[in-house]
């Protein structure tokens, strides 16, 4: 006989074991066929230097669009990637306009003779300069379920989206954890701050621009000197920008240590979380400010799983998760994280669990259809959970939406 205090985590056990049965008969949903013009705000369509091409793929849970500019092709996966692509393009027009100006031009004219002749070539010609640098291949989407052993024995291979051009670019994996800081001198750091954007981007067009700037005014000092008419950063991200614009890595790096360990992160998971090389420095700093604002319980395991990011595309997706909770924090206070989750399920102190899915696109599949029902039973039996809800930022499909609910997840 089943022991009484057993018995309901044994009839959850077998809700799931049902439910994960069924999930395998399911005829996945096709991809959708949409445009850009149809998921994207008119701004984000087109600017006075990009244009969204009409043409999306969707293959995963993010669209896949392709951004044109003066300075290259650019490719963004998803809805909020795509925001930070167009301020990046943005930015490097106000760098080409200030390498242009009569005062930068004498500064370069004084300079190069230490630099050389090709010094401001990335914001002159960034075209050029980024010439054999692909726009990485095309990204699947992010698992969602469970974290496994394997997955965190596999964090630390190569990053299987990057071009080979990219791969070369950014060195091998032994040398890949120190690219992100290789060359972010405080006038990188300045002229990052000045175009309001970031000074570790993987932007290699970006980046070389930023780095030619910071040669020809070694001391950033003629930053100072422009008026960049950008929007600024606001709220939370503001403050992580302020963060990784006036402080040099090393202060930065002893910071998001020191937050990691009064998160309960012992030694060897924060050293393994540290050399994830597709966590950039700003990732990392935005990851740990967002969990040190909530601080919940088993934050810890959650940056463990963080670690996991086999690519930038997942490495971004547990950046906008942890940032969705931080939000959900100042409405609701959060208690605790389902552990050894890809997809990041808050308790909050009222009891309710909440999965945060910053996706674009959801659609009923049998892995989506699975996960969402392992994640409602554990949720339900291990954490105590009386209620259940999805906060998303993608466009749920009818089909995934009557999918989800049957899970037990209410959603908008």
């Amino acid at each position: 006989m089943i022991p009484r205090t057993r018995r309901p985590l044994y009839a959850a056990s077998l809700v799931l074991a049902s439910a994960l049965l069924s999930a395998q008969s399911i005829e996945n949903e096709a991809a959708p066929v949409v445009g850009a013009s149809s998921v994207l705000t008119a701004t984000q369509l087109r600017g006075a230097h990009h244009t969204v091409e009409e043409a999306v793929a969707t293959p995963g849970f993010f669209h896949e669009f392709t951004v044109s500019s003066e300075f290259g092709t650019f490719t963004a996966l998803g809805r909020l990637e795509l925001d930070r692509v167009i301020r990046e393009i943005n930015g490097l027009h106000e760098l080409s306009q200030v390498s242009k100006s009569d005062i930068f031009i004498e500064a370069a004219g004084q300079s190069l003779i230490n630099v050389g002749k090709g010094a401001a070539n990335a914001v002159t010609r960034p075209v050029d300069t980024a010439k054999g640098i692909g726009s990485g291949l095309k990204r699947m989407g992010t698992n969602i379920g469970r974290r496994t052993r394997r997955a965190v024995d596999e964090a630390r291979d190569e990053d299987p989206e990057l071009s080979e051009a990219e791969k070369a670019a950014r060195g091998n994996t032994a040398t890949n954890v120190a690219y992100g800081v290789l060359g972010v001198s405080s006038a990188v750091r300045k002229w990052a701050q000045n175009v309001g954007v970031d000074p570790y981007t993987t932007n290699l067009v970006l980046k070389s621009a930023l780095e030619s700037m910071a040669k020809v005014d070694a001391a950033g000092s003629l930053a100072t000197k422009f008026v960049v008419p950008l929007p600024p950063l606001v709220g939370e991200a503001a403050i992580v920008g302020n963060l990784v614009w006036t402080t040099d890595p090393e202060s930065l790096r002893k910071m998001n240590e020191e937050r990691a360990r009064a998160l309960g992160g012992g030694p060897d998971a924060a050293k393994t979380f540290f050399l994830n090389n597709r966590l950039t420095l700003t990732m990392q700093t935005r990851v740990l400010a967002a969990l040190h604002a909530v601080k919940p319980g088993n934050a810890a395991d959650y940056i463990a799983t963080i670690t996991t990011a086999a690519s930038e595309r997942e490495a971004m997706f547990f950046v906008h998760s942890v940032e969705m909770l931080q939000e959900l924090h100042a409405k609701t206070p959060v208690k605790t994280l389902l552990p050894a989750s890809r997809a990041l399920v808050a308790v909050t102190a009222a009891g309710d669990g909440v999965m945060l899915l910053p996706v674009d696109w959801l659609r009923e599949t049998t892995s989506a259809v699975a996960t969402m029902t392992e994640a409602a039973a554990r949720t339900t039996t291990e954490l105590g959970a009386t209620s259940l809800r999805l906060e998303t930022t993608a466009t749920i499909t009818p089909r995934a939406k009557a999918a989800i609910e049957r899970a037990g997840w209410q959603s908008r």
